[in-house]
């Protein structure tokens, strides 16, 4: 008991200084801030993978004061912790104890949000009107970018629109800034799925790598929704085609169709990356070609959004790669 005490608190000690050093990093070198908030959370995921909570804390509180310490800012502090440590921790505890990887996904990315919204809350309440502050900022951007590319384009809008430059640019803008207002929860929420996928990939990957506990992880190729989600996303597609756009109601709706046909979306790319597996075995270059499909097809996108969607939804019923439950199964 004694030996296996030290060991933990060696641990710590150590996950704490290399927390501290990845804080220095990212607050200190520019090019390696993009990178913080899903690297810094993996000295304590690797703890948090091999210790229960009674180290776990101690190593927080330890982390917090030396990020005081960094940044001079209790604000930035907690987000740091919130964002990144959190997340970091609850993923390597998760995957240590190897809990089913949608349980462990859905609680990172919990985390995640809850760093989220709690930026987002010190940006209201310190700032004051910061969201609507941040929107108009975000807007004067769109607008500059659209006005040099529509006069480009002015004769020939002019030709086949028979309206002005300035009139389609206002029109374009307008419609944009509609549709960030409304769609802006669900930006938070996928943001935050996508944050903590990313952890937990990072975190799970140092971990195996280093042999630091046996953990159980889920491929990309083998990411299926389950048949609940996609009735309830068809569901609620449903009555948001039937509501009156002007309702509060109707705006939650949206939102929640927008993120469980992002979650299905993702599901319908995972059966094509199964497929494709088969023929390209390298990751990475399944990835590149994604990549270059979505840049080239551009013009496409919203097709090719929809056929994924209409794939994960009949993917979660059919089950093409005959997998179950795997991922969600205790």
């Amino acid at each position: 008991m004694k030996k296996e005490s030290t060991r933990a608190l060696r641990e710590g000690a150590m996950m704490v200084a290399l927390t501290a050093i990845l804080m220095m990093l990212t607050r200190y070198m520019p090019l390696f801030s993009m990178a913080g908030v899903f690297v810094c959370g993996i000295p304590l995921a690797a703890l948090a993978a091999r210790n229960n909570l009674k180290v776990l804390l101690p190593s927080f509180v330890v982390v917090f004061v030396v990020s005081i310490l960094i940044d001079g800012n209790i604000i930035s502090a907690i987000s740091m912790i919130l964002m990144s440590c959190v997340p970091g921790a609850v993923a390597g505890y998760l995957l240590g104890r190897r809990r089913p990887f949608f349980i462990t996904l859905c609680s990172t990315c919990m985390a995640v949000c809850i760093g989220w919204i709690f930026q987002l809350a010190v940006i209201e309440l310190i700032i004051g009107n910061g969201i609507e502050e941040m929107f108009s900022q975000v807007m004067t951007q769109v607008e500059a970018t659209m006005s040099e590319l529509i006069n480009s384009m002015g004769e020939n809008l002019d030709e086949s629109l028979k309206v002005s430059p300035q009139q389609f640019s206002d029109m374009l803008i307008s419609a944009m800034e509609t549709t960030i207002r409304l769609y802006f929860p669900s930006f938070v929420i996928i943001s935050s799925m996508i944050t903590g996928y990313i952890i937990i990939r990072v975190s799970g990957f140092v971990i195996k790598r280093a042999h630091l506990a046996n953990i159980d992880s889920v491929p990309f190729s083998m990411l299926k929704a389950p048949r609940s989600m996609s009735i309830i996303a068809v569901i609620f597609y449903t009555i948001y085609i039937f509501m009156d756009n002007k309702s509060v109601l109707w705006s939650l709706i949206a939102n929640v169709v927008m993120v469980l046909y992002t979650i299905l979306g993702v599901c319908g790319l995972s059966v094509a990356d199964y497929k494709l597996k088969t023929k390209i075995k390298s990751s990475v270059a399944r990835f590149g070609i994604y990549l270059l499909i979505f840049f080239l097809g551009s013009a496409l996108m919203n097709i090719i959004s929809n056929v994924l969607i209409i794939v994960g939804i009949l993917d979660a019923g059919r089950d093409f790669r005959q997998i179950g439950n795997y991922g969600r199964e205790d």
